[in-house]
């Protein structure tokens, strides 16, 4: 019998909660048990009330929703409860990170489990991420590198197709493999791999803390696969309200500040700042490639003066937005 802990931080999304907390109470079975943790970061509008009335309702007594008594972003949240919650409890053998912005469907858990049982060398697995409506969303990625930096600036067309290493995100990933690092909405670890690695860098607020945490993982020796029969609808931007799927917004300073921060932790501040100057440089050929096929920008609004202020800065303390 495997002893999952599922770990889900609030900030005033309860009514996501418990549509996550319906999904996930017919996962469980003869070969698992659940434990799952909420923790309300700080909400302030009765969540952590509004979400322990749901589970004594439908009687999900797997489930708890506890103050988390601060909102110091998603890594701090999520190791609050782990060290709070998992850290102690002997009988637990996986740690399942989920945003509350989610759903699964049948199996997703066990699929996890599955695929890090079979590979002793696996430390994290991740869900297939879909849309409501099936379509699929990005969840393998490469690691953001300065080379790559450029051409995520620059976006030419053809650029993914001449080059497809030079892109982070791995499109139509249809197969179960291994890759860099899997989106942090929806991924498994073994209890002794986090006892290895560690727990998250909470000076990230938001964004990045889950490509610095799989960096450290692969930096270990250790695996990340991304897991297709494990299918979870992620209903991204719902819990931050940064929709990818809208036209761009302004990215708040604590975005700069994240991604300047893995890239010093994983490259050095001369990497960081090539990485910087260098998507710079490719969004100069952005830009003019747009303008000549009288195109509109689609930047983020203020984007280089955002970098500029921003984004040779790193996170040193947990940020609030």
């Amino acid at each position: 019998m495997n002893c999952i802990a599922i770990v889900i931080v609030n900030y005033r999304t309860p009514e996501l909660v418990k549509a996550c907390l319906d999904s996930i109470a017919n996962e469980q079975d003869a070969d698992s048990t659940l434990k799952v943790y909420v923790g309300d970061a700080e909400s302030g509008d009765g969540s952590t009330d509004i979400i322990n009335r749901h589970i004594e309702e439908r009687g999900l007594t797997f489930a708890t929703c506890f103050d988390i008594g601060v909102n110091n972003g998603f890594a701090y949240g999520n190791n609050h409860i782990v060290t709070e919650r998992v850290l102690d409890d002997p009988d637990i053998d996986y740690v399942y990170f989920l945003n509350p912005d989610t759903y699964v469907h049948p199996g997703a858990i066990a699929a996890l489990v599955d695929a890090l049982r079979t590979r002793p060398n696996a430390a994290v697995a991740g869900s297939r991420l879909e849309n409501p409506d099936g379509s699929l969303r990005a969840y393998g990625f490469r690691f953001p590198s300065p080379c790559r930096e450029f051409f995520r600036g620059a976006r030419l067309p053809l650029s993914g197709r001449l080059f497809p290493a030079s892109e982070i995100k791995i499109d139509n990933l249809l197969e179960t493999r291994k890759v860099d690092w899997v989106n942090g909405a929806s991924f498994m670890m073994p209890r002794q791999a986090l006892d290895k690695v560690g727990l998250m860098d909470a000076r990230y607020f938001l964004y990045f803390e889950e490509v610095d945490f799989m960096f450290r993982v692969r930096k270990a020796g250790l695996e990340v696969w991304h897991v297709s029969d494990s299918r979870v609808v992620h209903l991204q931007g719902a819990a931050t309200g940064m929709r990818t799927d809208d036209r761009p917004k302004r990215s708040p300073a604590y975005w700069y500040h994240s991604r300047f921060r893995f890239f010093r932790a994983s490259y050095g501040r001369t990497g960081a700042i090539a990485a910087n100057l260098l998507f710079l440089l490719g969004d100069t050929l952005y830009r003019l490639h747009r303008t000549v096929r009288l195109k509109p920008l689609l930047d983020p609004p203020y984007l280089w003066r955002d970098m500029l202020t921003h984004g040779f800065v790193p996170a040193e303390a947990p940020e609030r937005p």
